[in-house]
C-alpha cells in the first residue's frame, strides 16, 4: 500500500509540476494571439479531450490503465516541445490538440486507477482521503510551478526542458504502480456494446446522473485556472511576478482539498451553502477587482476544491466497478462541454474589456446551482455522503 500511494502521489506531483504553467498563455499572447483567440485554445483542447473519448477508452480496455497513461504523458511532452519549435498559431493549436487528449487519458485512465488499485488493496473505504491527498499533491506540484514566471530570465527553453523532465519522473512513478489484484482488460470484449451499456448505466440510474452532474458543475463552472496569468497582468501584477498569484490561490485549493475528508459527512444543505458562497465570493471579487481583495478569490478557491472533492467522491462510489472507464469517459465529455462553455464566457468578459466580467457571470450561475443542488439533496437521499 505503502508503495502505491508514494507512485499515485508521485505522479500526482509531476503531472503538475510545469514550470511554463505560468506562461505559457502569456508566451502565446506575446506571439500575437488575442484574448478571444486564447479562449478558443483552451476550447480547441477540450474538443480533441471530447473527440478523443472512444479511442481513449478503447485505449485502456485494451492496454490497461497504467500504459494507456503513458502514451497519454508522451502525448503532453509532444505538446509542449512543439510550442517551442513552432510558437505560432498552428503549433499552438496542435499542441493543445495533443494536450487535450492527454487530459482525456489522465480523467478516464488515472482515475480509474487510483479507485481500482486502491479497493483491490482492501481500502476502498479510504478512496475520498488519498482521492484528497493526491489533489493536495496536484495543487503542490501546481503551485511550485508558479516559479516558472520568477525563472523567465533563463528562458523559456529552458522552462521548458525542465517541464519535460517532470514528465518524464511523472512515468517512472507509473511504472512503480503496483498492479497485483487488479483485473487486466479483455481483449475479446464488445467495446462499443460495453460503451452503449456505460451511458445506460448513466441514465437509467438517476441517482448516478445526479451526482455526475453535480460534481462536474461544482469543479467546472468556477474554474478560471487557465486564464490567471493575463487576469493577473490584468489587476496589475508584473509579468515576472504573475506566478505569485497562482501560488497563492493553488495553495487555498491546496487546503480545501487536503481537509475535504474531514468534511465527508457534513448534512447536504451545507454543501449548497459552500456552493452559494462560492457564488457570492466570485461577484464581489467582480466588483473590486483588484490585488487588494484576492483573499476573498482564496477564500472561493477553497471552498470549490473542497466542494469538488467531496462530489466527486459521491459520484464515485455510485459507479459499477466493471462500467467505471465508460461512465469516466462519459463524465470527462461532459466535463469539457461545459469547460467550453465556460472558456466561452471567460472570452466574452475579455471582449468586453475586462475578466472581472466573467466573474460576475460565474458568481450567478454558482448561486443557481446552489438552488438546483437543494431541489437534488431533497429529492436524492442517495446522494447522501459516506
Amino acid at each position: 500500500m505503502k508503495r502505491l500511494l508514494f507512485s499515485i502521489y508521485g505522479f500526482a506531483f509531476f503531472n503538475k509540476f510545469l514550470l511554463l504553467t505560468p506562461v505559457y498563455a502569456i508566451f502565446m499572447q506575446q506571439h500575437g494571439l488575442t484574448d478571444i483567440q486564447l479562449s478558443s485554445m483552451f476550447i480547441v483542447s477540450s474538443i480533441a479531450t471530447i473527440l478523443g473519448q472512444m479511442p481513449i477508452t478503447f485505449t485502456t480496455n485494451r492496454l490497461g490503465q497504467r500504459y494507456s497513461m503513458i502514451v497519454g504523458q508522451i502525448l503532453k511532452i509532444a505538446a509542449i516541445l512543439l510550442w517551442l519549435v513552432m510558437p505560432n498559431i498552428t503549433g499552438f493549436v496542435i499542441g493543445m490538440v495533443l494536450w487535450g487528449v492527454q487530459a482525456g487519458f489522465r480523467s478516464v485512465a488515472y482515475e480509474g486507477l487510483i479507485y481500482d488499485t486502491v479497493s483491490a488493496h482492501g481500502h476502498a473505504s479510504d478512496y475520498t482521503r488519498i482521492l484528497g491527498r493526491k489533489a493536495t499533491f496536484e495543487s503542490i506540484g501546481t503551485a511550485l510551478s508558479a516559479f516558472g514566471s520568477l525563472l523567465m530570465f533563463m528562458g523559456y527553453t529552458w522552462v521548458t526542458w525542465a517541464s519535460v523532465a517532470a514528465m518524464l519522473l511523472s512515468i517512472l512513478c507509473l511504472m512503480l504502480v503496483p498492479m497485483t489484484g487488479i483485473r487486466r482488460p479483455t481483449h475479446r470484449s464488445d467495446f462499443r456494446r460495453m460503451f452503449r451499456t456505460g451511458i445506460q448505466v448513466c441514465f437509467q440510474t438517476p441517482c448516478l446522473l445526479s451526482a455526475m452532474l453535480l460534481a462536474l458543475l461544482a469543479g467546472n463552472i468556477p474554474y478560471v485556472d487557465d486564464f490567471l496569468s493575463p487576469i493577473g497582468l490584468q489587476i496589475g501584477i508584473p509579468t515576472e511576478y504573475v506566478g505569485v498569484m497562482s501560488l497563492f490561490l493553488l495553495g487555498c485549493a491546496t487546503i480545501g482539498m487536503r481537509f475535504a475528508y474531514k468534511l465527508s459527512r457534513i448534512p447536504n444543505w451545507l454543501i449548497s451553502i459552500f456552493i452559494g458562497l462560492i457564488g457570492v465570493g466570485y461577484i464581489v471579487f467582480s466588483m473590486f477587482y483588484n490585488v487588494g481583495w484576492l483573499w476573498i478569490l482564496g477564500v472561493s478557491y477553497v471552498l470549490i476544491y473542497g466542494v469538488y472533492t467531496l462530489l466527486y467522491a459521491q459520484f464515485q462510489s455510485l459507479i459499477p466497478s466493471r462500467h467505471r472507464s465508460v461512465v469516466l469517459s462519459f463524465y470527462t465529455t461532459i466535463t469539457h462541454v461545459v469547460y467550453m462553455a465556460v472558456c466561452g464566457i471567460i472570452g466574452l468578459g475579455g471582449s468586453l474589456g475586462s475578466w472581472r466580467f466573467s466573474f460576475m457571470i460565474l458568481g450567478a450561475m454558482m448561486l443557481l446551482l446552489c438552488a438546483w443542488s437543494v431541489y437534488l439533496y431533497s429529492r436524492r437521499r442517495c446522494l447522501a455522503h459516506r
